[in-house]
């Protein structure tokens, strides 16, 4: 899958200074800015009082904006984050009542992935569309099936653009790794839970530990094979991310609309990860990238790639 990740933001968003600090560190930063350098002071005495009120007057001005900026800055970020927790705990309560797509015997669920993903060298990227089906049979001991449509790459297995592939519970590119790499039966049905469950698998991967957390559970629901209790309690997991932020109205690569959870990464020069959601199942319909800085011939805030995911149940594979 496209690797594209950039920088992160060392400041803790998720505290806010309290009034009474605020209050003392602008008393502190301006009783500074009054005294000056004694030595200098002493030299330049009668020069420096003629505007020393102005100085002082304009440093309060100046700290009083950065201290506005930042309130505002974090108030914004957990305005913002309130939200996307309200709207993937509405979507985690909507999934529980959702009937699940479940595959009979002998049928598969099918996750079909249209995929705009961008092939980079050092000249710059471009885009490349990629289809991949993965059919997860009803029995679980049986061979799933991947049909990959590579667009203008070549495959890894066959070296051709199109690949058709089979295995035991998805491993088509080796036993070690799995399509979905969980058993889903090992997720806790709880968000708080299911929160805990992944956190405790972080192994210092990522730019930083809540990226990896979001990556990692978004990693399982991009795969639009959980089941629907699962699911649920994944999606509420994500509300308990610092960070993460939902968009209304997000297209995805196909022209299904949903709403856009993600999350931006500074230590990844602000890139930002984000997949959509049905907020009416909770099922993933797309994911979306956005660049944080000029890179590659991207701008800022520059869509880098995009998908559209959707599941059926369906008779027969490839």
């Amino acid at each position: 899958m496209d690797e594209l990740t950039l920088l992160r933001n060392t400041r803790d968003d998720s505290r806010e200074p309290s009034p009474t600090a605020l209050t003392a560190g602008r008393a502190a930063l301006l009783g500074r800015i009054a005294d000056g350098d004694a030595t200098y002071a002493t030299a330049q005495h009668r020069k420096k009082r003629a505007w020393m009120p102005r100085l002082t007057w304009a440093a309060a001005g100046v700290a009083a904006a950065m201290t506005g900026v930042l309130v505002v800055g974090n108030v914004t970020l957990s305005a913002q984050s309130a939200y996307a927790s309200g709207v993937l705990r509405s979507a985690a309560a909507e999934t529980i009542q959702y009937a699940d797509l479940v595959a009979g015997s002998d049928q598969y669920l099918r996750s079909h992935t249209h995929a705009r993903w961008g092939v980079c060298d050092n000249t710059g990227c471009e885009p490349n569309d990629q289809i991949l089906d993965v059919y997860m049979p009803a029995d679980p001991g049986a061979e799933w099936t991947l049909y990959r449509d590579w667009g203008n790459m070549s495959g890894v297995l066959t070296g051709e653009s199109i690949e058709t592939t089979r295995a035991v519970d998805g491993r088509f590119y080796g036993p070690d790794s799995s399509w979905v790499n969980v058993v889903f039966a090992d997720i806790p049905l709880d968000g708080a839970a299911a929160y805990e469950w992944i956190d405790a698998q972080y192994n210092g991967g990522s730019a930083s530990r809540d990226e990896d957390n979001f990556v990692r559970i978004t990693d399982i629901l991009r795969s639009g094979l959980v089941p629907a209790p699962q699911r649920a309690a994944l999606l509420d997991a994500l509300s308990r991310i610092s960070g993460v932020t939902a968009t209304d109205n997000v297209a995805n690569l196909d022209g299904v609309t949903g709403i856009a959870i993600g999350r931006n990464e500074m230590l990844r020069a602000g890139e930002r990860q984000e997949i959509i959601i049905d907020p009416d199942t909770g099922l993933v319909i797309g994911e979306r990238a956005l660049s944080g800085t000029t890179l590659f011939g991207w701008g800022v805030s520059e869509q880098m790639s995009l998908t559209a995911i959707e599941t059926t149940v369906v008779d027969t594979a490839p």
